[in-house]
């Protein structure tokens, strides 16, 4: 990812609040709090409405806008979304302490928030902005309270906040890293369907080059077996019955934060980062929550991974690089996340679909990553019938702009939650 620097952007970060450190090369220290916060550093209310963002957006995609006032409309959305982050971690530390859990309070929201804007930021007419929106409104205890009989979810509020604090750490060390990377899988069908993980779904799926895997190992603390099982007893595994955090021991992190290489016979297949706070795997010598990250082989025209016996993700077909680049931002949660520019042809290369439609046909997990086991029924059920007890995203394109907007419904709430706009040739629900 490009670094870029000019005057413009000097103003941006200064309008924006979002500014670059002294040492931007420094490692990222985020501390432990076991106590409810007292005094968090930042408003907890919203500088724009709903209906202003959703103005916001459709301006940023008029082609009619100069790029001076592109650049002045992502600034007022960087700031809004700095706000929705910083109220989430509010709450969900609030709500975490509470239940007896941890929080790591001092997560750098400036840096992760300079991060995707240095690599975003609309600095010339190429950089338009080609995808972008808001979860607006994250309510974390009533989004992940629901529940649904067939497919239902395994994964708690708090569950839930440390996965996406997990995320945003290893967002902000990829970047730092320069290490290119983008949303995969099941992931990447979150993003498309619900604008977050899939409700029922229990890990975060990335993909990086094979090339970059040295720079992970670099980046990241090697998983110590000897010191991860001596931790182990101090946590109980992910069981049905068992749910228990590690010892509140260390006070970082930066230091919690390791990465478990995936064998199969062959080779390495897959990078999994996850805190050594998180409790053990049965069987396993890894923790969750966890982010997958899996390397992909690459030729001047296409990305692959193949074959099928060396790579845990299965065959993945040649996706052509102009499928994928330019990266372009897309909603997980109260995040923002690469994903590849067009979805269509990646999912369809990265997931075996067969004839079902993705918008229409919901499909349970293949694999509880929480219990290291295959679940016992396997579901596949027409969405609709899930449209009462988990948000959907409703799309619409307009056909003369080729712009798509679409937004998060949540009928429980009885109102949308989240907005999204980006540039299109189809209508995604339609073909996927």
């Amino acid at each position: 990812m490009d670094t870029l620097y000019d005057s413009s952007r000097l103003v941006c970060y200064h309008c924006c609040a979002i500014h670059q450190s002294d040492n931007p090369r420094r490692d990222i220290e985020t501390y432990v709090s076991t106590q409810p916060s007292q005094n968090f550093p930042f408003s907890l209310t919203h500088s724009l409405s709903y209906d202003e963002v959703k103005l916001l957006l459709a301006q940023l995609f008029n082609i009619d806008v100069p790029l001076i006032d592109i650049q002045s409309i992502w600034n007022k959305l960087m700031y809004v979304w700095q706000q929705i982050l910083t109220k989430f971690v509010h709450d969900a530390c609030d709500l975490c302490h509470r239940n007896g859990s941890y929080c790591y309070e001092s997560i750098d929201i400036t840096r992760y928030i300079y991060y995707i804007n240095e690599s975003f930021y609309p600095i010339n007419e190429i950089k338009r902005p080609v995808g972008m929106g808001l979860y607006y409104y994250f309510d974390l205890k009533n989004l992940r309270a629901v529940n649904n009989s067939i497919l239902p979810t395994d994964v708690s509020a708090c569950d839930y906040f440390h996965m996406l604090q997990l995320m945003i750490n290893v967002q902000l060390i990829l970047h730092q890293a320069q290490i290119k990377y983008f949303l995969t899988k099941g992931t990447l069908i979150g993003v498309l369907r619900h604008h977050d993980v899939i409700p029922w779904d229990t890990d975060i799926d990335i993909f990086i080059p094979s090339t970059a895997t040295s720079k992970i190992l670099q980046s990241f603390r090697k998983l110590d077996l000897s010191m991860n099982q001596k931790r182990s007893s101090m946590t109980s595994t992910t069981t049905e019955n068992s749910k228990t955090r590690v010892a509140k021991d260390r006070p970082s992190f930066h230091n919690d934060l390791v990465v478990y290489l995936f064998k199969n016979v062959y080779k390495v297949t897959s990078y999994k980062i996850f805190s050594l706070r998180s409790p053990i795997v049965n069987r396993t010598n890894y923790r969750w929550p966890k982010i997958d990250i899996f390397p992909y082989e690459e030729n001047a025209t296409h990305i692959y991974a193949y074959p099928k016996h060396q790579h845990n993700l299965g065959t993945m077909n040649y996706l052509a690089k102009s499928n994928v680049d330019p990266v372009y931002l897309r909603i997980l949660g109260p995040l923002l996340v690469p994903s590849p520019r067009q979805p269509r042809f990646s999912l369809k290369s990265m997931v075996r679909l067969g004839r079902a439609n993705v918008f229409h046909t919901c499909e349970g997990n293949t694999f509880l990553h929480r219990h290291n086991r295959g679940p016992a029924d396997n579901w596949r059920v027409p969405c609709k019938e899930l449209h009462k007890t988990y948000p959907f995203v409703k799309a619409e394109r307009n056909a003369t702009t080729n712009i798509c907007f679409e937004e998060l419904k949540f009928p429980q709430l009885n109102q949308s939650l989240s907005l999204y706009t980006y540039r299109c040739e189809e209508e995604l629900s339609r073909t996927l």
